[in-house]
This record gives C-alpha cells, sequence and structure tokens, in this order.
C-alpha cells in the first residue's frame, strides 16, 4: 500500500473517531443536563411541599388551640349561666353619680311556699354616711323575674365576666398569630419534613439547610461553615407564604455532594460510556500500528529480498565462471589449474549452503527450539581465538583491535559455539561499518553474578531513530542505494535472542558518526 492511500486511511479514520468521540460526549452532557434538572425539580418540589406542610402544621395547631379555647369558653359559660339556676343570691353595689352616691341592692330567694320573691333598692347616701333616701321594688313569680333579668346588676357582673373571658381567648389566639418566624418554627419538625420529602422523591445524598430573611441574614442555620453556600443555593422557597403582612422569609437547601451523586446515579451508563471510547480509540490505535508494521515488514522483506540477492550473487557468479573456465579444454588439461576452480566451485558452494542455513536457522532464534548446548568455557580464550582469526580483515583496512581483559574469573556454563558466534558477530559489525582504519577496543570485567563483555568502535554509529530497532529481524540500518556492507539483516537479532536464551542482557549506545558501543552481559550460571 502507498503511503499516500495509508494517510489518508488514517486521516479518514481520525475524523470518525473524533466525529464519535464528539457525539459521545455531546450525549453524556446531555444526560448529565437531563438528571440535573430532574434532581432540581424533585429538590424544588420536596421544598415546596415541605413549607406547605410547614404551614398546614401551624394552621392545625391555631384550629386545636381555638377548639381548647372555645370548649374552655363554653364551658365557663355554662358555669356562669347556672348560677341563675335555682340560685339565692343577694348582692350589692354603689357608684356615683352628679356628687352624689347611690347604692344598689338584689335579692332573691325562695319562700317557704316555693315561690320565688325578688326585691331590688336604691338608696342615696348622704355625705356623713346616713341614708337620705330609699326605693325598693319586690315581685315574685319567674315571669316577673325573667323581665326583670336584664336590667339586673347581676346580669350585669355576669354578662361582663363572659366577655372578659372572650377577650382573654381572643389575646391568645392574636399572641399565636403575630410570633417571630423561629418562634413558629420547630427545627426537629423541619430536619424531618426535608427528610421525608427527599426520600419519597429517592434524593438519598446528604443536605444542608438555612432559614434567612428578606436581606439574607441567617436566622437558622444547619452548618456554619457552609453558610455562604447555603445562602447562595438555587434550592429554596417562602416560607408561611400566606402571611401577607409579614415579611419573607426563605428555606433555602444545599448538597455540598450533589455532583459526585448524580455522577453516581448515572455510573453505568458513564462507565458503558467510556468502555466504549476506550475500546474504540484501542482499535483504531491498534490498526495504525498494524498498517504501519505490515507496511514496515514490507520494506523490510524487499530489503532482506535485494539484500539476499546481493549475496547469492557473488557466489553464484563465481561458481558460473569457475564452470566456464573447467569447459576450457586449456584450463581442463592444466591440473593444477582445474584443481584450483574445482576448490573454488566447492568454498564458493559451501558459502551458498552457510548463507542458506543462516536464514533458515532464524525462524528459531526466538522460539524454543533453539537448544543450547552448555559446557564450561573460558570466555577470554574464545575471545582471543575470534580476535585471531578476524584481524586479518582488520588489519586490511589498517585497523587494531584492542583488547582490555579485566575479568578476573571469566568462566561460563553456556553454549560455546553459539558465544563463539556471538562474539563473531559483534567484532565482524564494528569491522564492517567502520569504513576507515577500523580501532576496536573488547574489554571485560566482573559484575554482579556474571561478566560484563562490550565491544566499541570508531564507526558510523547509528541514528537515534534507528537505535532501537537494529535488534529486529532482517533490519539494516538505511544506506540508501549503496549496498558496499552485506548482510541479511540478522546477525544482531541472533546475538539478542542468543543472550536472553543465556538470561544475559545486551544494550548499545551509539553517537551518529563517532561510533558505537555494545555492552553484554552474561551470568556465571544460566537456567
Amino acid at each position: 500500500m502507498k503511503k499516500n492511500y495509508i494517510y489518508i486511511l488514517i486521516g479518514i479514520i481520525t475524523l470518525s473517531l473524533i466525529g464519535l468521540v464528539a457525539i459521545q460526549i455531546y450525549w453524556i452532557n446531555n444526560a448529565v443536563t437531563l438528571k440535573e434538572e430532574e434532581f432540581k425539580r424533585d429538590v424544588t418540589s420536596a421544598i415546596y411541599s415541605v413549607t406547605n406542610r410547614l404551614e398546614k402544621i401551624e394552621a392545625i395547631n391555631r384550629i386545636k388551640a381555638h377548639q381548647k379555647g372555645q370548649a374552655l369558653f363554653n364551658k365557663r359559660m355554662g358555669q356562669i349561666n347556672n348560677q341563675f339556676k335555682d340560685l339565692d343570691y343577694d348582692t350589692t353595689a354603689v357608684y356615683e353619680e352628679n356628687g352624689v352616691q347611690y347604692k344598689i341592692s338584689e335579692r332573691q330567694q325562695n319562700n317557704l311556699s316555693g315561690e320565688e320573691i325578688y326585691e331590688q333598692s336604691i338608696q342615696s347616701i348622704s355625705p356623713n354616711g346616713g341614708m337620705a333616701f330609699q326605693l325598693s321594688i319586690q315581685g315574685n313569680g319567674i315571669h316577673s323575674f325573667s323581665k326583670r333579668k336584664k336590667d339586673s346588676l347581676y346580669y350585669y357582673r355576669q354578662n361582663e365576666k363572659s366577655l372578659m373571658v372572650n377577650e382573654v381567648l381572643e389575646s391568645l389566639f392574636e399572641a399565636n398569630k403575630y410570633k417571630t418566624v423561629l418562634e413558629r418554627l420547630n427545627k426537629n419538625i423541619l430536619d424531618s419534613l426535608l427528610k421525608v420529602e427527599f426520600l419519597n422523591r429517592g434524593i438519598k445524598t446528604k443536605f444542608q439547610y438555612g432559614v434567612f430573611d428578606y436581606n439574607g441574614q441567617e436566622l437558622l442555620i444547619d452548618s456554619i461553615a457552609n453558610v455562604d453556600k447555603i445562602r447562595q443555593s438555587g434550592y429554596f422557597a417562602q416560607l408561611f407564604p400566606n402571611d401577607l403582612l409579614e415579611n419573607p422569609h426563605f428555606l433555602s437547601v444545599y448538597f455540598p455532594h450533589q455532583k459526585g451523586y448524580l455522577l453516581k446515579t448515572m455510573w453505568a451508563m458513564l462507565l458503558t460510556s467510556v468502555l466504549l471510547l476506550i475500546s474504540i480509540v484501542f482499535g483504531f490505535t491498534y490498526t495504525i500500528q498494524t498498517i504501519f508494521k505490515q507496511k514496515k515488514l514490507s520494506e523490510v522483506k524487499n530489503d532482506f529480498i535485494s539484500n539476499m540477492t546481493h549475496e547469492l550473487k557473488t557466489p553464484i557468479s563465481t561458481i558460473s565462471l569457475a564452470c566456464e573456465a573447467l569447459n576450457d579444454k586449456d584450463i581442463s588439461d592444466n591440473k593444477e589449474v582445474k584443481a584450483n576452480y574445482v576448490n573454488m566451485i566447492y568454498q564458493e558452494n559451501k558459502r551458498l549452503g552457510v548463507l542458506v542455513e543462516r536464514v533458515l536457522k532464524s525462524a528459531t532464534w526466538n522460539n524454543e527450539d533453539l537448544k543450547l548446548k552448555k559446557e564450561s568455557l573460558n570466555l577470554h580464550q574464545i575471545i582471543n581465538e575470534v580476535v585471531a582469526n578476524i584481524s586479518i580483515q582488520v588489519s586490511s583496512k589498517k585497523g587494531q583491535i584492542k583488547k582490555e581483559l579485566g575479568a578476573e574469573n571469566q568462566v561460563l556454563f553456556a553454549d560455546k559455539v553459539h558465544i563463539t558466534n556471538m562474539v563473531y558477530n559483534l567484532l565482524d559489525n564494528a569491522n564492517k561499518y567502520s569504513p576507515t582504519t577500523p580501532s576496536i577496543v573488547i574489554t571485560t570485567e566482573n559484575i554482579r553474578e556474571g561478566i560484563m563483555l562490550t565491544v566499541s568502535d570508531n564507526g558510523l554509529g547509528i541514528k537515534k531513530e534507528n537505535l532501537n530497532k537494529i535488534f529486529d529481524k532482517f533490519y539494516r540500518v538505511p544506506t540508501g542505494n549503496v549496498h558496499n556492507v552485506k548482510g541479511f539483516g540478522l546477525g544482531l537479532n541472533y546475538v539478542k535472542a542468543l543472550i536472553e536464551k543465556h538470561n544475559g542482557e545486551i544494550s548499545v549506545v551509539s553517537e551518529y558518526g563517532k561510533g558505537t558501543k555494545f555492552s553484554v552481559y552474561l551470568p556465571f550460571q544460566s537456567n
């Protein structure tokens, strides 16, 4: 797939993903907004219900107080009225009018025959206390008494008592009517009503409330620490709204954990949405990574085929030329020359076999099929043998290999063949990638429970963007169309797989244009 097509595909998928995420966020935001509006509606309804119930409770209490007073009034009036039934009484009153004092007397009694006798008299009292004149009225019979009853002094006092009782009851009712808000509110009842109304509407989060006057001054507060938040809360209602002549007072409710409560009630939907978004983003990322990985594998495959073609072309060309030479009668008759060409064919054919075997074995380097034949070996001895073999190639470029073998304990329990190949690969790479006068340094030292082997050179170095890819199979550092350094890109992949099989570690440090340093740690014993 062409690079432009890949970028177009990525752009389309990215735009689709952004649109999907935006729509998902939009619906989540709408759901949260609807939940907040529903919560606000329920809270407002609950608060109005509480204020209405408070007013009803107060009205019921007033009615009960009035009914109790009315019953007391009726009871007292009955007692007063009963005083006029079958009662003998004698009463006297004194009053002054125009400087003259008068004495009024009333008397009612039954005679021996059971007849009712009523007597009323008025006397004028002189300044010295003597009587100036006297007027008496007498009568008998119920009929005559009932006519005089309304004008009697006793009836006046009875009426006065009834009026006094009525005035007392009315004053009590008026006193209850004009109580302050705090006197009219019961905090326990208010708290219980709020809890019941919220629970009836499914609101189970913590709340705080307060009562404020028209100027915002707190009169009753549930939490002093959050008084400002309670005052500024959007959930409030007027207390006793039917008091026309009173200044309005307000009940305000604040929910300190409102956001968390709303999200908690929506956790299933939110969790599902988040998981879907994560799944989509993960799928998109994985798809893009797969596309680039496949593209990279395609490039590596093409590079591998190109390198393999160059590697195989040389021995094939050599064998072809040797065969043509052997067909020449003059050369075939010369046994020495013939033997030389036959040996050349043998060596090139052997080289082809090694190349093919290396490619085939690369499939097992990272699998369990790679079997190690471990034995005790001297790492310094292997290093010396490999350096001796490769020194000819280094010397041909007028370079040198410097050994600094400082490990006191150089004995490992490992596979000798693979360890030898590992050292050879590292030294061969250091030589191949040093275009002019190679200067290679190989060192050893004991650290932890093993040996640290380092190989450094003054070669081309590796760019940072390529440094983490050099251990990938078939990967070779890009050099354009120049193929002066031959290989399949299998050497370092083989080295890393081998070291990991020995429970070791490998790292690389490189500076482009100045050289590279490989560090290999191998334990004395490996599982």
